[in-house]
């Protein structure tokens, strides 16, 4: 979806976190904090569940975490529809 540069701060978060060299995996902290923006596959959680000592309810939550900030993503890109299609149609 094209966005105006700049203006969806939850994609360039998404962007930035996907794109850098930094090893998110490699403290508890940060591997929260991409699990959240960006998530885990199955196999990466599971390995960051043991190396972290994270307790199955650690781990649901995590994915519930992950669940929400989707779905704002989503409702913001639903929000930027109508004002992208009136710049792309105008």
């Amino acid at each position: 979806m094209a966005k105006t540069p700049g203006t969806d701060p939850l994609g360039a978060l998404h962007a930035a976190m996907t794109f850098s060299s930094m090893d998110w995996g490699a403290s508890q902290d940060t591997a929260c904090i991409y699990g959240i923006a960006v998530g885990w596959d199955g196999p990466a959680m599971a390995e960051l569940a043991s190396k972290f000592h994270w307790s199955p309810q650690k781990v649901t939550n995590l994915r519930k975490l992950r669940r929400y900030y989707r779905a704002a993503e989503r409702a913001e890109e639903r929000r930027r529809q109508p004002a992208l299609r009136k710049r792309t149609d105008g």
